[in-house]
């Protein structure tokens, strides 16, 4: 497995297991039951069973889908299969091993730990993950380095980076606490130090816990209040004034002063081929889904 098992599971997640077998809807003359639905299915309120009720109904309709094509008789899927399962079984010899595979091959298939069910819907995911990673390979044999230029100019923002300040911040309600906080930055030898406790001393922000940690903004997005303060200042320097906000009044810390990136196709395009591939398969995993399930027979219990 690959890459694109990441995005399977994204897709078509298995979840942990309920005791009780209770039907929830049947998909084709098939029953979908809570023994592959959250164990805590039936505390949830109905929106959200609703919500988790239809990835069921489409991991089922994809797991008969990818069991119906040639993937699931190729070797490499029935080897990674018995290794996925072997894992947890209690299987001691190669005379066993075969039987073992034999069996969890069959729609019926049962194993300790696993109901029919639950071990049909593992080799069903597994199965559309392998199909995925077939449908990957398929478009990127047929990719063009136009179509990825094109794609990396249509997302360029992905792979540029504006210029950034990562800031600390204290916040406090009047100007005469700012001002003594401030003189005892000017008088401290480690101002990263003395910024950091006196946030979790003096802030009223909920990130005074975290050293008064404000994060990474553009300079672009700074409003009218920060930017003029803020904008020019470097690495380990702090606004000289408090600063008037809706919140208080406020004194930054430059943790980081990010300079702006402009990429180059050329030392990014192992990244944009990467992501134009799993947005490209997961639009294929998308419209494949619909489609079956748009033909399909579902009943809700």
């Amino acid at each position: 497995m690959n890459k694109f098992t990441k995005l399977a599971l994204l897709l078509l997640s298995s979840s942990v297991i309920s005791m009780a077998s209770e039907v929830l809807a049947v998909v084709n003359g098939e029953k979908i039951t809570t023994e592959v639905a959250p164990k805590s299915f039936n505390t949830l309120d109905k929106e959200l069973q609703k919500k988790i009720l239809n990835r069921l109904i489409e991991k089922r309709i994809a797991s008969n889908y990818a069991l119906s094509t040639p993937i699931a008789n190729s070797k490499e899927f029935k080897d990674t299969l018995k290794h996925v399962l072997l894992m947890d079984s209690d299987v001691k010899n190669e005379k066993e091993e075969k039987s073992f595979l034999s069996n969890i091959l069959k729609k019926d298939a049962s194993i300790k730990g696993y109901t029919q069910e639950q071990l049909y819907s593992k080799k069903g995911l597994l199965a559309f993950d392998f199909l995925l990673n077939q449908e990957a390979e398929k478009i990127k044999s047929n990719l063009t380095q136009d179509e990825l230029k094109k794609y990396y100019q249509e997302n360029i923002y992905k792979y540029n980076t504006p210029d950034m300040k990562e800031l600390l911040t204290i916040v406090v309600e009047d100007k005469k606490q700012a001002d003594k906080i401030l003189k005892e930055l000017k008088n401290s030898k480690d101002t990263l130090k003395t910024f950091s406790d006196l946030a979790k001393k003096y802030s009223l922000a909920p990130s005074a816990s975290d050293n008064g940690y404000f994060g990474k903004i553009p300079t672009y997005e700074l409003n009218d209040e920060l930017r003029p303060a803020l904008k020019d200042l470097k690495r380990g320097q702090y606004t000289q004034e408090p600063i008037k906000t809706e919140f208080g009044y406020q004194i930054f810390y430059i943790l980081n002063d990010i300079p702006k990136f402009e990429s180059k196709f050329e030392l990014v395009s192992s990244k944009v081929e990467n992501e134009y591939l799993q947005e490209k398969v997961h639009q294929w995993a998308m419209d494949t889904i619909t489609k079956l399930k748009e033909k399909a027979k579902i009943q809700y219990q």
